[in-house]
């Protein structure tokens, strides 16, 4: 779910509900880090604020955390999340994370929720984020697994495919499946040099009170709908967004729409 402009507005409208969603993987990155007061941490791709503002929590008073993301939009909204929140110890900077500008050895951990699969090289990103950890210190990564196992992306392109022609994606190309299945995305860490690596699976549920709120919500977020929206004619996007209401109903559970999902979650140590 990332696109232009609009889509990353969007994820400003609805970081609430993804705070929601992504609550278990947000606790595994402050687990997974061993986050704690005095420790500067990276959070790279950092969007609106999963994980960094649990992060910084965890390193009050003494510590902070410094959060980039290569959108402006995405980090100006970041930034105005973190100022809502009361939360002062986030330094947002502009910068891609396959070139950070901060010497070797500068954090005691780092983490990258859903960006090195977006990233043109995975290697050089990943390679950057491993250059710029302290010696023995921690890492936590994820990435979608592969796209059969993520029901919100899979209901959202087959349902697009039927009004729009959607080219295959090219292999090794940038998206939300670049690095499943576990095994790719371990090769990619180790090709960046990371050493010994603990992989988990995680399940991530994007429940939703209605197809109405899901509409809503894909409308904001996501790529291949505003494209769509952008492109159609208005009696197909109602058309479009009838047949996405019928996609959503096999994961109905009673009044709400359960979507299940698996994440790749993958950390260690340097």
């Amino acid at each position: 779910m990332t696109g232009d402009k609009g889509q990353r507005s969007g994820w400003e409208k609805w970081h609430d509900w993804n705070a929601v969603v992504f609550a278990s993987m947000t606790r595994w990155f402050c687990e997974a880090t061993g986050a704690a007061p005095k420790q500067v941490i990276l959070d790279a791709a950092c969007g609106t604020g999963l994980p960094s503002l649990a992060l910084a929590e965890r390193v009050r008073p003494s510590g902070k955390v410094v959060a980039i993301d290569s959108s402006p939009v995405m980090l100006a909204a970041a930034m105005r999340i973190a100022q809502s929140a009361g939360v002062t110890n986030i330094e947002h900077r502009p910068m891609d994370l396959a070139a950070l500008e901060f010497p070797d050895a500068s954090f005691h951990a780092v983490t990258c929720k859903d960006g090195l699969m977006f990233c043109a090289d995975p290697v050089k990103g990943a390679s950057e984020l491993w250059r710029v950890l302290k010696p023995n210190g921690r890492f936590a990564l994820t990435a979608w697994d592969e796209p059969e196992k993520n029901a919100f992306f899979m209901t959202i392109n087959q349902v697009v495919s039927q009004f729009m022609p959607r080219p295959a994606p090219r292999a090794g190309a940038p998206g939300p499946f670049r690095l499943a299945p576990a095994a790719e995305f371990e090769k990619v860490l180790h090709q960046a040099g990371f050493g010994e690596l603990t992989v988990q699976s995680m399940e991530v549920v994007f429940e939703v009170e209605s197809s109405n709120v899901h509409w809503q919500i894909v409308s904001d977020m996501s790529a291949p709908i505003e494209q769509a929206k952008a492109t159609l004619s208005v009696a197909d996007v109602q058309r479009l967004k009838h047949a996405m209401a019928d996609a959503l109903e096999p994961y109905r559970s009673g009044h709400r729409i359960r979507l299940p999902n698996t994440a790749l979650c993958i950390s260690g140590r340097r």
